[in-house]
Protein backbone atom coordinates (compact mmCIF):
# COMPACT_ATOMS: atom_id res chain seq x y z
CA UNK A 1 0.00 0.00 0.00
CA UNK A 2 1.71 3.21 -1.19
CA UNK A 3 0.23 5.46 1.86
CA UNK A 4 3.35 7.47 3.75
CA UNK A 5 3.96 5.55 7.29
CA UNK A 6 3.54 9.26 9.01
CA UNK A 7 -0.07 9.90 7.63
CA UNK A 8 -2.41 9.75 10.41
CA UNK A 9 -6.50 10.61 10.08
CA UNK A 10 -5.38 13.89 11.80
CA UNK A 11 -3.92 15.42 8.71
CA UNK A 12 -6.27 14.62 6.48
CA UNK A 13 -9.02 16.85 8.18
CA UNK A 14 -6.82 19.17 8.34
CA UNK A 15 -5.97 19.09 5.37
CA UNK A 16 -9.44 19.50 5.19
CA UNK A 17 -10.47 21.95 7.04
CA UNK A 18 -8.20 24.56 5.73
CA UNK A 19 -9.14 23.81 1.68
CA UNK A 20 -13.03 24.77 2.96
CA UNK A 21 -12.28 27.99 4.94
CA UNK A 22 -9.33 29.23 2.75
CA UNK A 23 -7.24 30.07 5.47
CA UNK A 24 -4.99 28.68 8.14
CA UNK A 25 -6.45 30.88 10.97
CA UNK A 26 -10.26 30.08 9.81
CA UNK A 27 -9.31 26.48 10.13
CA UNK A 28 -7.59 26.95 12.92
CA UNK A 29 -10.54 28.28 14.79
CA UNK A 30 -12.96 26.17 13.27
CA UNK A 31 -11.21 23.53 15.05
CA UNK A 32 -10.11 24.74 17.77
CA UNK A 33 -6.87 24.43 17.99
CA UNK A 34 -3.76 27.30 17.44
CA UNK A 35 -2.74 28.54 13.95
CA UNK A 36 1.30 27.27 14.65
CA UNK A 37 -0.04 24.06 15.37
CA UNK A 38 -2.36 23.61 11.97
CA UNK A 39 0.41 25.42 9.71
CA UNK A 40 2.83 22.43 11.15
CA UNK A 41 0.32 20.02 10.62
CA UNK A 42 -0.36 20.72 6.46
CA UNK A 43 3.12 21.16 6.08
CA UNK A 44 3.48 17.28 7.96
CA UNK A 45 1.45 16.38 5.12
CA UNK A 46 2.77 17.84 2.07
CA UNK A 47 5.83 16.71 3.29
CA UNK A 48 4.78 13.21 3.58
CA UNK A 49 3.25 13.74 -0.27
CA UNK A 50 6.32 15.28 -1.40
CA UNK A 51 4.56 18.36 -3.29
CA UNK A 52 2.71 21.65 -1.89
CA UNK A 53 -1.01 21.25 -1.10
CA UNK A 54 -1.79 24.88 -1.12
CA UNK A 55 -0.15 28.18 -2.59
CA UNK A 56 -0.05 30.95 0.36
CA UNK A 57 -1.10 34.00 -1.06
CA UNK A 58 -1.42 36.66 2.42
CA UNK A 59 -3.61 35.27 4.27
CA UNK A 60 -5.15 32.99 2.09
CA UNK A 61 -4.34 29.10 1.47
CA UNK A 62 -5.73 28.10 -2.63
CA UNK A 63 -5.72 24.67 -3.54
CA UNK A 64 -2.90 23.41 -5.80
CA UNK A 65 -3.70 21.19 -8.66
CA UNK A 66 -2.10 18.38 -6.75
CA UNK A 67 -4.22 19.68 -3.92
CA UNK A 68 -7.46 19.79 -5.47
CA UNK A 69 -6.69 16.14 -6.64
CA UNK A 70 -5.80 15.19 -3.43
CA UNK A 71 -9.12 16.74 -1.59
CA UNK A 72 -11.35 14.67 -3.50
CA UNK A 73 -9.40 11.48 -2.72
CA UNK A 74 -9.17 12.51 0.60
CA UNK A 75 -13.17 13.43 0.90
CA UNK A 76 -13.88 10.34 -0.56
CA UNK A 77 -11.68 8.48 1.85
CA UNK A 78 -13.07 9.58 5.22
CA UNK A 79 -16.43 9.17 3.49
CA UNK A 80 -15.56 5.21 3.04
CA UNK A 81 -14.05 5.19 6.73
CA UNK A 82 -17.20 6.21 8.01
CA UNK A 83 -19.36 4.08 6.39
CA UNK A 84 -17.23 1.15 7.47
CA UNK A 85 -17.53 2.50 11.34
CA UNK A 86 -21.66 2.42 10.49
CA UNK A 87 -21.33 -0.88 9.26
CA UNK A 88 -19.62 -2.46 11.87
CA UNK A 89 -21.80 -0.33 14.75
CA UNK A 90 -24.94 -0.39 13.05
CA UNK A 91 -25.33 3.11 12.83
CA UNK A 92 -27.24 2.91 9.05
CA UNK A 93 -29.35 5.51 9.48
CA UNK A 94 -29.43 7.81 7.00
CA UNK A 95 -28.96 11.56 7.58
CA UNK A 96 -31.03 13.93 5.72
CA UNK A 97 -29.78 17.76 5.29
CA UNK A 98 -32.73 20.21 4.55
CA UNK A 99 -31.84 22.85 2.27
CA UNK A 100 -33.86 25.83 1.24
CA UNK A 101 -33.12 26.98 -2.35
CA UNK A 102 -34.32 30.46 -4.24
CA UNK A 103 -35.77 29.83 -7.04
CA UNK A 104 -33.38 32.63 -9.03
CA UNK A 105 -30.30 30.05 -7.91
CA UNK A 106 -32.24 26.82 -7.54
CA UNK A 107 -30.96 25.83 -11.71
CA UNK A 108 -27.67 27.07 -11.53
CA UNK A 109 -24.75 25.89 -9.14
CA UNK A 110 -26.52 24.03 -6.61
CA UNK A 111 -28.03 20.66 -8.49
CA UNK A 112 -24.22 19.91 -9.62
CA UNK A 113 -22.79 20.18 -6.23
CA UNK A 114 -25.91 18.18 -4.80
CA UNK A 115 -25.21 15.29 -7.34
CA UNK A 116 -21.28 15.79 -6.20
CA UNK A 117 -22.52 15.30 -2.76
CA UNK A 118 -24.80 12.29 -2.72
CA UNK A 119 -21.73 10.70 -4.67
CA UNK A 120 -19.55 11.31 -1.92
CA UNK A 121 -22.03 10.85 0.95
CA UNK A 122 -24.26 8.02 0.15
CA UNK A 123 -25.48 7.78 3.56
CA UNK A 124 -27.47 11.30 3.41
CA UNK A 125 -30.04 12.33 1.19
CA UNK A 126 -30.66 16.35 0.66
CA UNK A 127 -34.58 17.29 0.64
CA UNK A 128 -34.83 20.06 -0.75
CA UNK A 129 -37.72 23.05 -1.12
CA UNK A 130 -37.79 26.45 -2.56
CA UNK A 131 -39.59 29.53 -1.98
CA UNK A 132 -39.14 32.92 -1.06
CA UNK A 133 -36.33 34.47 1.34
CA UNK A 134 -38.11 35.01 3.81
CA UNK A 135 -40.02 32.20 3.90
CA UNK A 136 -37.01 30.06 4.11
CA UNK A 137 -34.86 32.03 6.51
CA UNK A 138 -38.41 31.54 8.89
CA UNK A 139 -38.15 27.69 8.50
CA UNK A 140 -34.49 27.82 9.35
CA UNK A 141 -34.80 29.58 12.59
CA UNK A 142 -37.53 26.78 13.47
CA UNK A 143 -35.49 24.77 13.02
CA UNK A 144 -36.67 23.16 9.54
CA UNK A 145 -33.88 23.94 7.34
CA UNK A 146 -29.86 23.46 7.74
CA UNK A 147 -28.76 25.80 5.19
CA UNK A 148 -30.29 28.48 2.48
CA UNK A 149 -28.80 29.12 -0.67
CA UNK A 150 -29.73 32.51 -2.45
CA UNK A 151 -29.34 36.14 -2.10
CA UNK A 152 -28.45 37.64 1.54
CA UNK A 153 -31.68 38.61 3.24
CA UNK A 154 -31.76 41.92 5.16
CA UNK A 155 -29.95 43.00 7.80
CA UNK A 156 -32.81 42.88 10.18
CA UNK A 157 -33.55 39.22 9.09
CA UNK A 158 -29.89 38.03 9.91
CA UNK A 159 -29.90 38.00 13.93
CA UNK A 160 -28.15 34.72 14.62
CA UNK A 161 -27.54 33.66 11.41
CA UNK A 162 -24.48 34.17 9.08
CA UNK A 163 -24.13 35.06 5.52
CA UNK A 164 -21.04 33.10 3.60
CA UNK A 165 -20.28 34.21 0.17
CA UNK A 166 -20.17 31.91 -2.70
CA UNK A 167 -20.45 34.27 -6.00
CA UNK A 168 -21.98 37.22 -7.61
CA UNK A 169 -24.80 37.22 -9.54
CA UNK A 170 -26.37 39.78 -12.01
CA UNK A 171 -29.87 40.02 -13.06
CA UNK A 172 -30.40 40.35 -16.43
CA UNK A 173 -33.22 41.45 -18.55
CA UNK A 174 -34.00 38.87 -21.25
CA UNK A 175 -36.55 38.46 -24.00
CA UNK A 176 -36.95 35.78 -26.98
CA UNK A 177 -34.23 34.91 -29.58
CA UNK A 178 -34.55 37.61 -32.36
CA UNK A 179 -36.99 39.84 -29.94
CA UNK A 180 -37.65 43.28 -31.90
CA UNK A 181 -36.43 44.97 -28.80
CA UNK A 182 -32.83 43.88 -28.50
CA UNK A 183 -31.73 46.68 -30.95
CA UNK A 184 -32.89 49.57 -29.03
CA UNK A 185 -31.61 50.82 -25.62
CA UNK A 186 -33.15 49.24 -22.64
CA UNK A 187 -35.15 51.95 -21.49
CA UNK A 188 -36.85 51.86 -25.14
CA UNK A 189 -37.52 48.63 -25.10
CA UNK A 190 -38.96 48.21 -22.09
CA UNK A 191 -41.76 51.31 -22.91
CA UNK A 192 -42.64 49.27 -25.74
CA UNK A 193 -42.55 45.89 -24.71
CA UNK A 194 -44.59 44.07 -21.65
CA UNK A 195 -42.37 43.36 -18.54
CA UNK A 196 -42.28 40.14 -16.46
CA UNK A 197 -41.39 41.60 -12.70
CA UNK A 198 -40.16 39.48 -9.79
CA UNK A 199 -42.24 39.25 -7.05
CA UNK A 200 -42.64 41.44 -4.34
CA UNK A 201 -40.76 40.66 -1.64
CA UNK A 202 -38.43 38.94 -3.43
CA UNK A 203 -34.45 39.96 -3.16
CA UNK A 204 -33.57 41.07 -6.88
CA UNK A 205 -36.65 42.90 -7.24
CA UNK A 206 -35.46 45.63 -4.93
CA UNK A 207 -32.78 45.80 -7.80
CA UNK A 208 -35.20 46.18 -10.20
CA UNK A 209 -37.40 49.16 -8.59
CA UNK A 210 -34.16 50.88 -8.18
CA UNK A 211 -33.38 50.43 -12.12
CA UNK A 212 -36.77 51.42 -13.00
CA UNK A 213 -37.08 54.19 -10.62
CA UNK A 214 -33.70 55.36 -12.27
CA UNK A 215 -34.36 54.91 -15.21
CA UNK A 216 -37.62 56.90 -15.06
CA UNK A 217 -40.00 53.75 -15.93
CA UNK A 218 -41.41 52.88 -12.54
CA UNK A 219 -45.09 54.27 -14.09
CA UNK A 220 -44.67 53.59 -17.50
CA UNK A 221 -44.54 49.94 -17.54
CA UNK A 222 -46.65 47.59 -18.78
CA UNK A 223 -46.26 45.02 -15.96
CA UNK A 224 -48.24 41.48 -17.10
CA UNK A 225 -46.83 39.02 -14.78
CA UNK A 226 -44.75 39.14 -11.78
CA UNK A 227 -42.33 35.76 -11.28
CA UNK A 228 -38.66 34.51 -10.40
CA UNK A 229 -40.29 30.96 -11.42
CA UNK A 230 -38.15 29.23 -14.57
CA UNK A 231 -41.41 26.87 -15.39
CA UNK A 232 -43.56 29.80 -15.69
CA UNK A 233 -41.40 32.35 -16.79
CA UNK A 234 -39.70 30.85 -19.67
CA UNK A 235 -42.17 29.92 -21.47
CA UNK A 236 -43.95 33.12 -21.15
CA UNK A 237 -41.22 34.87 -23.16
CA UNK A 238 -39.98 31.91 -25.45
CA UNK A 239 -43.69 32.52 -27.01
CA UNK A 240 -44.15 36.10 -27.09
CA UNK A 241 -42.50 39.63 -27.27
CA UNK A 242 -42.24 39.69 -23.11
CA UNK A 243 -39.09 41.42 -21.77
CA UNK A 244 -38.40 39.28 -18.03
CA UNK A 245 -35.74 40.66 -14.87
CA UNK A 246 -34.53 37.16 -13.90
CA UNK A 247 -31.33 36.54 -12.18
CA UNK A 248 -28.65 34.58 -14.68
CA UNK A 249 -28.40 31.51 -12.75
CA UNK A 250 -32.16 30.95 -13.85
CA UNK A 251 -31.77 31.26 -17.65
CA UNK A 252 -28.08 31.05 -17.71
CA UNK A 253 -28.47 27.57 -20.47
CA UNK A 254 -30.87 29.43 -22.83
CA UNK A 255 -28.69 32.24 -23.25
CA UNK A 256 -25.80 29.91 -24.07
CA UNK A 257 -28.09 27.90 -26.68
CA UNK A 258 -29.09 31.10 -28.10
CA UNK A 259 -32.77 30.46 -27.39
CA UNK A 260 -32.94 33.88 -25.53
CA UNK A 261 -31.83 37.28 -25.62
CA UNK A 262 -30.09 39.59 -23.15
CA UNK A 263 -30.78 43.25 -23.27
CA UNK A 264 -27.46 44.83 -21.54
CA UNK A 265 -28.91 47.50 -18.56
CA UNK A 266 -25.00 48.84 -18.13
CA UNK A 267 -25.29 49.27 -14.46
CA UNK A 268 -23.35 47.69 -11.92
CA UNK A 269 -26.00 47.60 -8.90
CA UNK A 270 -27.58 44.88 -10.83
CA UNK A 271 -25.41 42.40 -8.88
CA UNK A 272 -25.70 40.87 -5.72
CA UNK A 273 -24.02 38.21 -3.51
CA UNK A 274 -25.27 34.34 -3.50
CA UNK A 275 -24.14 32.42 -0.54
CA UNK A 276 -25.15 30.23 2.31
CA UNK A 277 -27.29 31.35 5.69
CA UNK A 278 -27.09 29.06 8.37
CA UNK A 279 -26.74 29.43 12.43
CA UNK A 280 -23.59 30.37 13.87
CA UNK A 281 -24.19 27.08 16.08
CA UNK A 282 -23.97 24.74 13.32
CA UNK A 283 -22.03 21.07 13.39
CA UNK A 284 -19.03 20.89 12.46
CA UNK A 285 -18.47 18.05 10.19
CA UNK A 286 -21.80 17.04 9.88
CA UNK A 287 -23.48 16.05 6.52
CA UNK A 288 -25.04 19.53 5.94
CA UNK A 289 -21.25 21.24 6.63
CA UNK A 290 -19.55 18.46 4.10
CA UNK A 291 -21.95 19.81 1.52
CA UNK A 292 -21.69 23.53 2.75
CA UNK A 293 -17.70 22.85 2.11
CA UNK A 294 -18.61 21.60 -1.20
CA UNK A 295 -20.50 24.25 -2.23
CA UNK A 296 -17.86 26.93 -1.89
CA UNK A 297 -15.19 24.74 -3.46
CA UNK A 298 -17.56 24.87 -6.55
CA UNK A 299 -18.39 28.54 -6.56
CA UNK A 300 -15.06 29.48 -7.59
CA UNK A 301 -15.44 27.36 -10.68
CA UNK A 302 -18.77 28.65 -11.29
CA UNK A 303 -18.50 32.68 -10.59
CA UNK A 304 -15.29 32.42 -12.89
CA UNK A 305 -17.45 31.14 -16.08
Amino acid sequence: MNIPNGMKLRHLEAFLAVAEAGTITAAARGRNVSQPALSKTISELETQLGTPLFTRTGRQAVLTPAGEAFRRHALSSLQSLENGVRAITGGGRTDVVKVGVLPTVASGLFPTVALEFSELRPDARIAIITGPNRYLIERMRSGGLDLVVGRMAPAREMAGLSFEYLYDETVYLVGRKDHPGRSLSPVEALRRYPVILPNPGSIIRQQVMQYLIASGLDDSLSVRFETVARPVGLPLVENSDILWFISRGVVERELSEGRLDMLDLGVEYMRGAVGLTRKFDFTRGSPADFLAGLLHQRAKDFSAR
